[in-house]
């Protein structure tokens, strides 16, 4: 009875040590949030003592609380009175992390049943229960974390959102972030945590080119050369020289230690600092954002509290909104139209003129001091009644505008071709817009002395000049409907108008010509009606390919109708080891649906077989979905599957993943009922425009939407269904947004080489929200024209953006790669256009044979050169 007495005190001791640990640790986290709500006094000395008094207060409870929980055992606590939904969320999560070490430790990981709670989950509603469940906490956290989230904090999948990019970092207005405010406008989760991991491969890349011949382990010289200009490794470097300096004579192990957790503070930072949405969710108590970091070897996770500096950063709130400067990149001529697009059918449902930022002096002197960065070129008329920056819902700095009356171009040494060669070469803009308008008195006035025979050099001024430019649309007009009356006639005069200011601009400009002729730049026509205020955009010119002289493969690609894909068989891959990892990730896919998958234990020494870009706003971890050792693959998440534009963070991200790992596999997986294809479709109706980081996501996802939108509007007859046409609209703008993020990533030369090389290849996919199963694309299905493409543009303008390119005719058009000479042909797929041939699967590199020209041969030669030079440099490392 002793002995039993006495071991019943010591459980109710060790019970209540841990209880008391719980609550010393909450009231730990809770310090920062209380300065946050104003708990510090007004007085800048007072409030710098109480905050240097509440970080000591933090750190000594955290120890204390750490400490009692640890020596609390494993039994279950006494029921614990939390001051918030916050406190009782962290504590969850803790525990549940607690339970996935002592299961790793006893290697009793299992997946308890949950894949047939996904699958149930899933078949709900066609996915949307998944997101029916309250989300609990956001998480920011590496692509390569060797396990998931949910796994590592015991937690219910559809309780978390989860961001992963290499490195865990972030920039301003960038698809991360982007990722965060999504979530928070879509279910505010009252915690985000930003998970660093030990031994973190970017950060230790970073220490390693930092510390130079300090550091114990060099990169090689491939990959020092690869990653010294990677703007993700420029993200990271703040953090470590932080670390350096506060461990000045550090070994490398604790310079590395100490830098991962630094670089958890730079991304808080960074989120509080850059994201309205963020710091005013932080700053009156709604959100809490903690740093976390994860101990890979043993799976437990340490909780850093809140960024030191918590009640400063949330002083100041960031404007919510960014401007584009001559310091950013180029907006692709895809996202640049779709912009257009849907800022017109803002202005016309009377939802513009909101992101205007005429009050914003940080903003303003940006744009003054930077330089300017627009869209696009406008060529529009004068009138007044077609305001060009109005009706397309634009800012200071988004159009370079170029206005006459009647729209037109009149030779090509005047004023406007310069002007337009300006923007096209020195600022950077891929799109040209020839806009017209309905009731356009230039028009008129041509169509008036068409009929009547004028002699225009009577007429009075300068005016008899201009409408010299005008009257052969109007004759045109006039005789190709010669029983219409005056105002059919106007409208098609007008439409050949537009057109023919769109010959004009590539016949008598040479740099229009040469970036139509090099697919670098697009030349668009429009028309807008000054009644509804609404654009009918009329497209590129029908006989591009003979005003240029050659043919246009991605030109074909855009402008004609694709064909829905759904269910293939799976591509097996071209070489045996994408083909070995391709099949792993399907047969563990089938193993999921089945419900046959199983928690796998963390392997830390596995090399990625593959690397999965994926969305942030499915809740199914991916390591789950392909039933994968975790470490086996290297998983991105963000929201929309979105490649990101070069040189931000998302897109860096993976090319680091490339060079470091070299897997033969990347996987861009997309989910066939995701919201952000919806938000994307509801912005090209005219929805009001979202805050500028989700607005680099929405950029993205809005050129598939739109062409299938359009698509959708040209090719179904009337007696479809409403629901049919919608559910083809968006079915088209998922497979669409694959193959998209798919053409971004073929522009990266590290990604491109790879893929030439025969050692990468780059493959589509598509979850099944309803069921889970994953349907595979295969490779695009024009990756050979865009690689043609690219390098094509790469080598006319090596030089700069001034070169151009002779006015013949090409002898020796686009060679497909099939031909003699070349060693693999364009992938095969169920859709693929009449007469592209099947891939060899014993061939695994590409040879490019783009169009000569005397002024290209050289160039050409010497990238074919070049590539030869490598895949035997290749071949000799192996």
């Amino acid at each position: 009875q002793s002995s039993t007495a006495s071991r019943a005190d010591r459980n109710k001791m060790r019970d209540a040590a841990r209880a008391r640990g719980a609550r010393l640790l909450m009231a730990a986290l809770l310090t920062g949030a209380s300065i946050a709500r104003g708990g510090v006094a007004r007085d800048r000395h007072r409030r710098v003592d109480a905050g240097a008094a509440a970080a000591r207060s933090r750190s000594s409870l955290r120890s204390l609380g750490c400490a009692l929980m640890l020596r609390g055992g494993r039994s279950k606590a006494e029921p614990t009175v939390f001051n918030s939904e916050q406190d009782e969320i962290v504590w969850e999560m803790l525990q549940g992390n607690r339970e996935y070490v002592r299961q790793r430790k006893e290697a009793a990981l299992d997946n308890g049943g949950h894949s047939h709670e996904y699958l149930q989950y899933l078949q709900e509603d066609g996915g949307g229960a998944l997101r029916q469940v309250k989300v609990k906490a956001l998480i920011i956290s590496c692509a390569r974390s060797f396990a998931p989230m949910d796994h590592i904090f015991g937690a219910d999948p559809r309780a978390l959102l989860s961001v992963r990019v290499a490195g865990y970092t972030c920039s301003a207005a960038d698809s991360v972030i982007g990722s965060v405010e999504w979530a928070l406008a879509d279910r505010t989760p009252p915690i985000l945590i930003v998970v660093g991991n030990s031994n973190n491969d970017i950060v230790a890349t970073a220490v390693q080119h930092a510390m130079g011949g300090r550091a114990p382990h060099k990169l090689n010289e491939q990959l020092e050369q690869q990653l010294s200009d990677s703007s993700l490794l420029n993200l990271v470097i703040p953090a470590v020289q932080d670390a350096m300096q506060r461990q000045p004579n550090g070994t490398y192990e604790e310079v590395l230690a100490l830098a991962c957790e630094m670089n958890v503070w730079r991304t808080v930072e960074t989120l509080l600092s850059s994201s309205k949405t963020i710091n005013e969710a932080a700053a009156d108590g709604r959100l809490r954002v903690v740093g976390a970091l994860l101990d890979v070897s043993s799976g437990a996770v340490q909780l850093m509290g809140q960024h030191p500096s918590l009640a400063e950063l949330v002083k100041s709130t960031p404007s919510g909104d960014v401007v584009r400067t001559a310091e950013d990149a180029p907006v692709p001529a895809a996202e640049a139209a779709a912009m257009l697009y849907a800022g017109n059918l803002r202005y016309a449902s009377g939802k513009g003129g909101y992101n205007q930022f005429s009050g914003d002096q940080k903003l303003l002197c940006k744009l003054c001091e930077s330089g300017q960065n627009p869209v696009s070129v406008v060529v529009g008329c004068a009138d007044s009644r077609a305001p060009i920056e109005m009706l397309f819902d634009m800012r200071p700095g988004d159009l370079f505008v170029l206005r006459n009356a009647g729209n037109t171009c009149a030779s090509n040494k005047g004023s406007l071709i310069g002007s337009a060669e300006y923007s096209i070469t020195h600022l950077r803009t891929k799109v040209l817009v020839v806009m017209g308008h309905t009731k356009c008195g230039a028009v008129a006035a041509a169509i008036d002395a068409a009929h009547s025979n004028t002699d225009l050099s009577t007429v009075a001024g300068s005016i008899g000049y201009l409408l010299a430019d005008i009257i052969d649309s109007a004759k045109k007009a006039a005789a190709s409907s010669p029983g219409t009356g005056s105002a059919e006639q106007m409208m098609l005069a007008t439409r050949i108008n537009v057109f023919n200011t769109i010959e004009k601009l590539i016949l008598y400009s040479d740099i229009v010509y040469t970036g139509v002729k090099l697919e670098e730049l697009q030349v668009i026509g429009a028309m807008y009606d000054i009644y509804t205020g609404k654009i009918e955009w009329l497209g590129e010119h029908p006989q591009l390919e003979a005003l240029v002289g050659r043919p246009m493969p991605m030109h074909e690609w855009h402008n004609s109708p694709y064909l829905v894909r759904g269910a293939s068989n799976l591509n097996p891959g071209r070489s045996p080891a994408a083909a070995e990892a391709l099949a792993r990730l399907s047969n563990g896919n089938g193993r999921f649906v089945g419900g046959q998958w199983r928690y796998k234990r963390p392997r830390s020494d596995t090399a990625p077989s593959a690397i999965v870009l994926g969305g942030s706003e499915y809740r199914v971890p991916v390591e789950d979905l392909f039933d994968v050792d975790p470490g086996e693959i290297v998983v991105q998440r963000v929201l929309g599957s979105v490649a990101g534009m070069q040189e931000r963070v998302a897109f860096s991200s993976i090319e680091y993943a490339v060079a470091r790992w070299s897997p033969p596999v990347l996987l861009v997986l997309v989910e066939s009922a995701s919201p952000i294809i919806d938000a994307a479709l509801q912005q090209l109706r005219g929805q009001l425009l979202p805050r500028a980081p989700v607005r680099v996501v929405l950029n993205h996802v809005m050129v598939s939407a739109m062409r299938a939108t359009q698509e959708v509007e040209r090719e179904l007859d009337e007696v479809s269904t409403s629901a049919g046409k919608e559910l083809l609209v968006k079915q088209l703008a998922t497979e669409l947004n694959c193959f998209y993020s798919m053409e971004l990533l073929l522009r990266s030369p590290t990604i491109r080489e790879k893929v030439l090389a025969g050692e990468l290849e780059l493959h589509g996919a598509i979850m099944e929200s309803g069921t889970g199963r994953v349907c595979f694309l295969g490779e695009h299905p024009r990756q050979v024209d865009i690689i043609n493409t690219v390098l094509l543009q790469r080598s006319i303008y090596k030089d700069g953006p001034m070169a151009t390119l002779p006015r013949e005719v090409w002898d020796n058009p686009f060679q497909p790669l099939d031909k003699e000479g070349g060693s693999v042909a364009a992938p095969s797929s169920p859709s693929s256009t009449a007469g592209t041939k099947a891939a060899n699967p014993s061939s695994q590199g590409l040879e490019v044979n783009v169009p000569e020209t005397p002024s290209t041969a050289v160039a050409v030669d010497e990238i074919n050169e070049r590539l030869r030079q490598e895949r035997q440099s290749l071949a000799g490392r192996k």
